[in-house]
């Protein structure tokens, strides 16, 4: 089964949270959120460049987005069964499923 929907409803339909430094569920850890001046709220502007291939005319574009700044690095690897079990293990007080409010 597939769904076509926006970023809010795949939270909703994945149980992910989309708010917050670890909102991108394929970056995780290795995102590169900031956190806005004066704020308490993260940022993804501009820090999916790295997934564009290495040649792309963006990564190289100083002026218009990261300025001053070439991208160079290079898309976080997939996390896959054993490596995404490992992962979602370390963390000993994640609830699965849906828990009712009393």
């Amino acid at each position: 089964m597939s769904t076509i929907n926006d970023f809010p409803t795949y939270g909703m339909v994945s149980s992910w949270s989309t708010h917050g430094k670890l909102a991108c569920s394929y970056c995780l850890e290795n995102n590169k959120a900031f956190t806005l001046t004066n704020r308490d709220k993260a940022s993804f502007f501009n820090c999916h460049h790295r997934f564009l291939p290495t040649n792309h005319r963006y990564r190289k574009n100083i002026k218009d987005f990261f300025v001053g700044r070439v991208e160079k690095d290079v898309a976080p690897s997939r996390l896959f069964s054993e490596k995404l079990h490992d992962v979602v293990s370390e963390y000993d007080d994640m609830v699965f499923g849906f828990q009712s409010c009393k």
